[in-house]
């Protein structure tokens, strides 16, 4: 389970998979907040446009979609509701848009070459799926309710529905997403989590006074391992963006909405 690695190029800051980077097919990021054209509490690369200049934030799509030899043009990005909608892909957009017409999809994915899947985090997990024999790729958004409602098992067995894809060939990263010390949390969260896992969430929690702990990167994994994705083929980051460096990061839980929200994108070459 190796960290990711981080890369600097053109002025952007962003991590990427071992893993990943063994396949030529596929090229992807997580993006940190420099590199942008934002400014205040959007600079620099933000992706949000609630509260942000809509120019700024789509220059924001271009700077990020060109180092990965792609523009902004080639994107199909999430609208993410903390939802289990999971859509796909099956042609060439043409234009930058929202997937599904903007409806909630909290996972996308395809086996079209050149389209650039694109989903966000600001502490929830953003997982990036690859299967190398099928040649398809997904992202998919978790917070503690795309966790509930096993939205990465629900990906994965939508890839083996439309593409054939088996676990076995799968290569999968979750990115920077907040700490089980960080995602303090209330016993509706917990009890939300125990309607879906059970005793096993015990293995992932522990009780700080009158709050819950919970590892939500762990669960992710051991939900991979269960849907039967090899334990090798999984990196997860270990940055948080609540406690991690805060020239890198824009966290929820420590800000709130005065911030903007990383993008992460992949796509088939």
């Amino acid at each position: 389970m190796p960290d990711l690695l981080k890369t600097e190029q053109d002025g952007l800051t962003f991590f990427q998979s071992p893993q990943f980077l063994a396949y030529p097919q596929i090229r992807h990021g997580f993006f940190t907040r420099l590199g942008g054209v934002s400014t205040g509490d959007f600079a620099s690369l933000n992706f949000r446009f609630t509260g942000d200049d809509h120019d700024k934030v789509m220059r924001n799509y271009a700077i990020a979609a060109h180092v990965l030899g792609y523009g902004e043009n080639d994107i199909v990005r999430t609208n993410q509701q903390h939802t289990d909608c999971i859509e796909v892909v099956t042609g060439h957009p043409g234009e930058f848009c929202f997937a599904k017409e903007g409806a909630p999809v909290d996972a996308l994915m395809t086996d079209v070459r050149g389209v650039v899947l694109t989903g966000f985090y600001a502490d929830c997990q953003l997982l990036m799926l690859y299967d190398h024999k099928a040649k398809a790729i997904a992202v998919a958004h978790a917070g503690w309710r795309g966790v509930k409602n096993e939205i990465a098992r629900k990906t994965i067995e939508k890839m083996s529905e439309v593409y054939g894809t088996r676990p076995r060939d799968l290569e999968c990263v979750v990115g920077p997403s907040i700490c089980r010390s960080c995602f303090e949390t209330d016993d509706d969260v917990y009890q939300a989590l125990c309607e879906t896992y059970g005793e096993k969430i015990s293995d992932f929690v522990y009780r700080q006074d009158e709050k819950w702990h919970i590892d939500l990167k762990n669960i992710t994994y051991s939900s991979l391992i269960s849907a039967g994705v090899p334990a090798y083929n999984i990196d997860i980051s270990s940055i948080c963006p609540c406690c991690g460096d805060r020239s890198l990061w824009w966290s929820h839980r420590r800000q709130g909405n005065a911030r903007g929200v990383h993008a992460g994108m992949i796509v088939l070459v």
